[in-house]
């Protein structure tokens, strides 16, 4: 038996060592694999650096290589919990999401400027470091998010394409170096995509041959041919400030009216229209001509298509209509009080898109696109967790099961809506509401924006229903009975919102009723509080409840 047994141990120890080696040659392929990798790659370089008066060595593409490689282990680890797990550990499945099958409703649009490597570079509101820049792209890369083009956005928006969940689009602005020659290696690694927006008259033509901070004729030549960019339009010199009174007073390119030095005045209606449209075509000319693309999207300087006009309040419409006449898709920055995503049928032609600087963190970004996916109903909320609560305006905090909404320090009122209901058309709304402070507070319901949406509005001095369209409010019924709050004390709320129809509930009762504007077809649900001090106004709700109507 011990000659059995002393045969069996041999065997085995054999076979125990001819598996170790077998686990241990693969893991080896792999460090070696890389190695392999990394050398080809350094060889490469080495020749390319040894070439003369060709683009490789007047730009920065040698870096971009040795960035893609870096990268490309990077989120190897990132993906895999940590590099050595990639490396050594077979049985450890990657975090990456499978992009799911389902069509998506809306697509979320991200806005960047320069992504900064300086490691001493201070927040400026603006740009982004590169180590939140990439942590954001592998972050959306494991969530299972995959780039479109404009091509693909475009026929999304008119409805006559499908896109999976998880679809996203990424936008730079300016035509930067700092922006392209970083995030591009990124870009590979993660097989995404983008569009930078271009100031043509920066970057296009012999003067700009030498520019630092702008792309080049030759680098955007080259960034196209990648595969992984677009060229957009950012104007070709509308980027610029202009003067717009005798007193040297500056303003936007786009939205104000032009000093005339020589003629002691503004330009006319006329002229500033026309001025306008030169520069738009002579951008859009400069992309197709020079870089041989078709210019399908245009985004406004400034975030500015109107709204911060100095001196032409005429400004928007006609900015917006020479726009739309001239590219398919124009792009603008998102306010607070707007839902993220874009949604088919909506304004396509005025494109939202989610400002992304350094004071943006990754799980920020990730819970303004996860949570606009919509939600579903019958929706309950026991505000345990914010499952998708976003601020138009003041502050909101959820505690102890209840959601908290109140006026900030300079505001008299505050606004809460709930992200992922855009698409809501017919339900209605019960929840418990308790007025803190204020002399009033609403029901919201079909909230688009911040100007646009109906609500029963609750006070000491009784019930109403009314609606607030294109920022125009109206009250269109008042409870005929003295149906009072009282502050500090829980009270059933209800509203319901049929068709055009919306009816006012309170402690069961009908309070008020009426029809609303067609253009409230459809929206989510929030709360409003205010008062006639500033810093006076705070509501608590619990008990949320939300069904469908027919």
């Amino acid at each position: 038996m011990s000659g059995r047994l002393l045969k069996f141990k041999t065997v085995a120890g054999e076979l125990g060592k001819e598996f170790f080696m077998h686990d241990f040659n693969l893991k080896m392929i792999k460090v070696l694999l890389v190695i392999a990798v990394l050398a080809v790659v350094l060889s490469t370089i080495g020749g390319i650096t040894l070439l003369k008066d060709n683009y490789y060595s007047k730009t920065r593409f040698f870096v971009m290589q040795w960035d893609y490689v870096k990268t490309k282990i990077a989120f190897a680890g990132y993906d895999y919990g940590s590099l050595s797990n990639w490396i050594l550990n077979r049985k450890v499945q990657p975090a990456s999401k499978i992009i799911p099958a389902e069509k998506t409703k809306f697509i979320p649009v991200l806005l960047y400027h320069g992504v900064i490597e300086n490691p001493d570079w201070k927040n400026d509101g603006v740009n982004i470091s590169l180590s939140d820049f990439r942590t954001q792209m592998f972050a959306l890369k494991t969530e299972g998010y995959q780039t479109i083009t404009l091509t693909e956005f475009l026929g999304f928006m008119k409805g006559e394409k499908d896109l999976p969940e998880k679809s996203i689009l990424i936008s730079f602005d300016d035509g930067r170096k700092d922006s392209y020659y970083v995030a591009d290696p990124i870009f590979r690694a993660l097989d995404f995509n983008a569009v930078m927006f271009v100031i043509t008259g920066r970057s296009i033509g012999e003067a700009n041959k030498k520019s630092v901070f702008h792309l080049t004729e030759d680098e955007l030549h080259k960034m196209i041919e990648s595969g992984r960019w677009e060229a957009g339009s950012h104007t070709q010199n509308g980027h610029n400030l202009v003067k717009i009174d005798g007193n040297g007073t500056q303003g936007h390119f786009l939205t104000d009216k032009l000093w005339v030095d020589s003629a002691g005045r503004l330009e006319t209606e006329e002229e500033y229209a026309q001025r306008i449209k030169n520069d738009l075509l002579a951008s859009k000319k400069d992309l197709e001509n020079n870089l041989g693309v078709r210019a399908l999207g245009f985004a406004y300087p400034f975030g500015d298509y109107g709204d911060s006009s100095q001196n032409f309040p005429g400004s928007k419409n006609i900015l917006i209509n020479e726009v739309n006449s001239i590219f398919p898709l124009s792009f603008r920055q998102a306010g607070e009080s707007e839902f993220p995503g874009n949604y088919p049928g909506a304004d396509f032609r005025l494109i939202k898109r989610l400002n992304v600087s350094s004071d943006m963190s990754k799980d920020q970004l990730l819970f303004l696109v996860n949570d606009d996916h919509e939600k579903t109903l019958p929706y309950k909320d026991t505000f345990s967790e914010n499952r998708g609560w976003l601020t138009g305006w003041g502050n909101f905090e959820l505690k102890n099961g209840l959601l908290l909404t109140r006026a900030s320090a300079s505001e008299d009122s505050s606004l809460t809506f709930l992200n992922g209901t855009y698409t809501w058309t017919n339900y209605e709304m019960n929840a418990t509401a308790r007025l803190i402070q204020g002399n009033a507070f609403a029901a919201v319901v079909r909230y688009t924006n911040g100007n646009n949406y109906a609500s029963c509005d609750f006070s000491t001095g009784g019930v109403s229903l009314s609606q607030r369209v294109n920022g125009i409010e109206t009250t269109l019924s008042e409870s005929p009975e003295s149906l009072q709050i009282i502050p500090n004390k829980d009270i059933a709320v209800k509203i319901s919102v049929t068709g055009n129809n919306a009816v006012c509930y309170i402690e069961g009762r009908e309070a008020a009723s009426g029809f609303l504007s067609p253009i409230l077809e459809h929206g989510g649900i929030g709360f409003k509080t205010w008062d006639n001090t500033i810093n006076n106004s705070s509501l608590l709700i619990s008990n949320l409840m939300v069904n469908p109507l027919q």
